[in-house]
């Protein structure tokens, strides 16, 4: 793998290389709170259990250690990840994510399992954002409660396309959506979709549409001019008092006497 002027390389890690690791890795997922360093390397190493990642700087002309991972192939064909570790005070997702990807193509487990501590909460968000790991359980080993998280590659492979689903619909266009701010204004100066409110207060004013009290239809019931009461009646009007019906022919005058 070449970036700029950096290479890197995995190889499996031999007992010589217990004195660099041991130098050069600053946190591991057995020891994330810096309390404690790994006594050593040299047991893991000798067994083969450990592959080493190391990058080269081609002006220093040196390999230098950036990460190791110690993992061991059950004959269930189970790996279980005893531990990971990189360089710096904090641990190095992109290198972690590397280091299990090389241990996955060269072991070809059907499962792995691994455990964090409960309160390494670096080390598990890099775990739970691996696609085929889940939490399990969790156990206590004095004086820590430790995490159990198993990945198979059946989940894996549900939890790519599941990822590869989500960016799909995140990729396609949406619909129009309708500009912001107050609603339309119409034609009788309100607001559309807003009911028309009566005026505010005890007494309404003249001229309003709003029927009144005691009538029906919009149509006043109050007193007439004439004081006449109700609408007027149809038909002609009876004689006002001392003066000609308002319709038809008038009497004629009597005869003098």
């Amino acid at each position: 793998m070449e970036e700029g002027r950096l290479a890197y390389r995995v190889r499996t890690a031999g007992e010589q290389d217990a004195a660099a690791l041991r130098e050069a890795i600053g946190t591991t997922l057995a020891h994330p709170d810096h309390q404690g360093r790994r006594e050593s390397y040299m047991g893991a190493a000798s067994r083969g259990d450990i592959l080493v990642l190391e990058r080269y700087d081609s002006a220093a002309h040196d390999w230098q250690v950036a990460g190791f991972i110690e993992c061991h192939m059950r004959v269930d064909d189970n790996l279980s990840i005893r531990d990971i570790g990189t360089t710096g005070d904090a641990p190095q997702t992109g290198t972690v994510r590397y280091l299990l990807d090389q241990a996955f193509n060269s072991f070809r487990p059907v499962e792995a399992q691994v455990k964090i501590r409960r309160d390494a909460t670096t080390w598990l968000d890099i775990f739970r954002n691996i696609p085929g790991f889940h939490l399990e359980g969790e156990e206590y080993r004095r004086p820590h409660y430790w995490t159990i998280w198993r990945w198979d590659r059946e989940r894996a492979r549900e939890d790519e396309r599941q990822s590869q689903q989500a960016a799909r619909q995140a990729q396609r266009p949406r619909p129009p959506q309708p500009p912001g701010g107050p609603p339309p204004v119409g034609t009788d100066g309100a607001q559309r979709g807003t009911a028309a409110r009566p005026p505010q207060g005890g007494a309404r004013r003249f001229g309003s549409n709003a029927p009144r009290a005691g009538g029906a239809g919009g149509q006043s019931r109050g007193p007439r001019p004439d004081g006449t009461g109700g609408p007027p009646p149809r038909g002609p009007r009876p004689a006002r008092p001392g003066g000609p019906n308002q319709r038809g022919p008038r009497p004629g005058s009597p005869n003098p006497g």
